[in-house]
């Protein structure tokens, strides 16, 4: 059941906060009387215990909490304990909280911190953005002036897994308070603490059940309206996903993480991880992150918290087979912006262990790759340039033709990685009727295993110089748009429309989903059909040309073959529906004269055709076959609003698109 959170007046403390200071003088005074005449007989004994000590720590090392709350952070004021530390970590803070908590870390230090709303939710709660910058570097234009990298950090995409959020509360008290000198100096932040803010605000101890706390109950995975924000990436629709890429267009960042928290499998990591690596991550930013991001997860792995990659198991029922770290689709963060030249890392906490551990461990992951960006920025920003410049110039009407890439798949190339497994075992599930795959938690088998983590093309096309929407089709326009595509109208001499060579692209034999899929049936599978035709272009048409840095965004969602094209998501699928027909005496006598000519091709055909028992039985097949083979056929049937352009077309300016994130026409 959902429920609310009172709060009490004062935050329930920890007990250790709760303990200092207090007057416990009056009830030990007469053991602390005998003090002096045992200390010479308990001495020898006080020493060697406290040898032995020394020595443990130094073979065992820090324990995770030990490494989180050493001098520097441990036991921040009363009254800025975020509700996570305020319960022990038994608790989070509802939205109207974080909002309140946000405030008075802004007014605290209004030259390094500013809050804003990135939006609002479909049900009118503000989405919170705090932007960081110890230079003062606190808009757009200012940080982009300034060369410095932005990073884009988001939590709570999925409410209920809010790691981040409370990691990121308890980073930006530290700031203000002075407690971390140096954050946000040579990098600008963008902190999204809670992305999907209506789901977040639905409480319940029933969602996620196995997740380790906080058990006072956690959000719901999807948005008010039933979306699931990490699917929505290329669809938007959304308000929340639409104001994260309005985000992005805006403030054009160098490097994006998405906070979620994992379960399937358990084992030691308490932090996981995946990030696209080249060819779908631009060489330049793929040596980037190559480089830097191990430095990252060395920090975090010498804090106290073991790193490994993001596990997903190849065999559901035997660890021993290997997982994979792959997520490639358009549609999850981490697929999407690497289309915008954005390396997007996927941190996932481990969900089994304890609400403390993974929220310190969280801390300190942004810590240290906030601190190695700001070290190594001046390279990331060179690195996303330089893809950019890339995308740009395959584009160019002078290019040399090239490929794209439509669709990618795992590589079935793994490396070996030594993975710390706790050890399995099998039970008979009555759930299931079958053996289920059960861990022995704390028992662990450091196995070798195969780590699939590369991807390669699955299908390539020619590059085209640009694309073609044909009027008539808003909502697609609107989509282009809203990610940032460059589009200009396409105008003509006196209203005649152009006449040129262009590939077309029709579709049939669709075969929809049996049940919705974020809010729509999807279309999961048809035929293609390419040609090379000459066409008049009507009035109203859009150019979507290819040198400008995101036009693998378009590629996406343009060429139906992609997994999350606007054909498959349904958003064109009235171009299947016959609209028009054609009375049965008019075919009747269209097939008569086609057969009666002499060396009519359409008769050996038909013939053929015939030989197909099934088909010969089947009056409305029939009808069919003669119909599209007549001259009264609907040249609109399956026909996408989507023209390629192989060859420069004759309005193609020669300057190409600047490398800045803008957009252009606004459609």
């Amino acid at each position: 059941m959902t429920m609310s959170r009172p709060r009490p007046t004062t935050p329930t403390r920890p007990l250790a906060a709760q303990l200092q200071g207090a007057n416990i003088g009056a009830t030990a005074t007469q053991p602390l009387a005998l003090l002096p005449a045992l200390l010479p007989a308990l001495l020898p004994a006080l020493l060697l215990a406290l040898l032995l000590a020394l020595l443990l720590a130094l073979l065992v090392g820090p324990t995770p909490a030990t490494a989180a709350e050493d001098a520097t952070f441990a036991s921040p004021p009363a009254d800025w304990l975020t509700v996570a530390e305020a319960t022990d970590y038994h608790d989070t803070a509802s939205t109207d909280e974080t909002m309140s908590f946000l405030r008075r870390v802004a007014a605290r230090a209004p030259a390094t911190v500013r809050l804003s709303e990135m939006g609002h939710s479909a049900a009118g709660r503000p989405i919170p953005l705090v932007v960081v910058s110890a230079d003062g570097l606190l808009t757009p234009a200012a940080a982009h002036a300034s060369g410095m990298p932005i990073v884009l950090i988001q939590s709570s995409i999925h409410a209920g897994e809010m790691d981040g959020t409370d990691a990121t509360l308890a980073i930006l008290r530290d700031l203000v308070l002075g407690r971390l000198p140096g954050l946000g100096r040579g990098v600008v932040l963008l902190l999204v603490p809670i992305l999907n803010v209506d789901g977040h605000d639905r409480v319940s101890r029933s969602h996620r059940p196995g997740q380790n706390g906080p058990d006072e109950g956690v959000g719901y995975r999807a948005t008010a309206g039933g979306l699931n924000l990490n699917r929505d990436h290329m669809r938007l629709a959304s308000v929340e996903a639409r104001s994260l890429v309005e985000l992005t267009r805006l403030w054009h960042p160098n490097l994006h993480v998405d906070i979620h928290v994992t379960n399937g499998s358990d084992h030691e990591w308490v932090v996981t991880s995946s990030i696209a690596e080249a060819p779908q991550l631009a060489a330049p930013l793929d040596q980037w992150t190559s480089r830097h991001l191990p430095r990252i997860l060395a920090k975090v792995e010498q804090a106290g918290y073991p790193t490994g990659p993001y596990v997903s198991l190849l065999d559901r029922s035997n660890p021993a087979a290997g997982f994979d770290s792959v997520v490639t689709g358009p549609r999850y963060s981490s697929g999407y912006f690497p289309l915008r030249h954005v390396p997007s890392l996927l941190i996932e906490m481990h969900a089994h262990k304890p609400y403390r551990q993974r929220v310190l461990a969280c801390r300190e992951l942004i810590l240290a790759l906030t601190a190695e960006v700001a070290a190594g920025g001046p390279g990331l920003v060179a690195a996303t340039h330089a893809a950019e410049r890339a995308t740009v110039n395959q584009g160019r009407p002078d290019a040399e033709p090239s490929m794209v890439v439509v669709r990618w798949r795992r590589s079935e190339t793994p490396d070996r990685i030594t993975w710390p497994v706790f050890d399995w075992h099998h039970v008979d599930s009555i759930a299931l009727g079958q053996p289920m795959l059960r861990f022995e938690r704390g028992v662990t088998r450091r196995i070798e295993v195969d780590w699939y983590h590369r991807v390669e093309p699955e299908l390539t096309l020619p590059r085209p110089r640009g694309y073609v929407l044909l009027p008539g089709w808003p909502a697609v326009a609107d989509l282009l748009a809203a990610h940032g595509l460059t589009m200009e109208p396409i105008s003509s001499p006196a209203g005649h429309g152009l006449e040129l060579d262009v590939e077309t692209i029709r579709v049939a034999d669709p075969v929809l989903a049996d049940a919705p899929y974020q809010g729509s049936v999807m279309v999961e599978s048809f035929s293609v059909e390419r040609s090379l035709e000459h066409r008049r272009l009507p009035p109203g048409c859009l150019w979507i040309p290819a040198d400008q840095p995101l036009f693998e965004l378009s590629v996406q969602l343009l060429e139906p073959e992609a997994p999350d094209s606007v054909l498959h998501w349904g958003m064109l699928s009235s171009v299947f529906e016959r609209r028009e027909y054609v009375d049965l005496e008019t075919l009747e006598a269209f097939a008569r004269e086609s057969l009666a000519q002499e060396g009519s091709s359409l008769k050996a055909e038909w013939e053929a055709a015939l030989a197909d028992e099934s088909f010969a039985s089947d009056p409305g097949a029939r009808y069919q076959w003669w119909y599209r083979r007549s001259p009264y056929w609907d040249d609109l049937v399956g026909l996408l609003p989507v023209l390629r352009l192989l060859d420069p077309p004759p309005w193609a300016a020669p300057p190409t698109r600047g490398t800045s994130g803008t957009s252009g026409t606004s459609v």
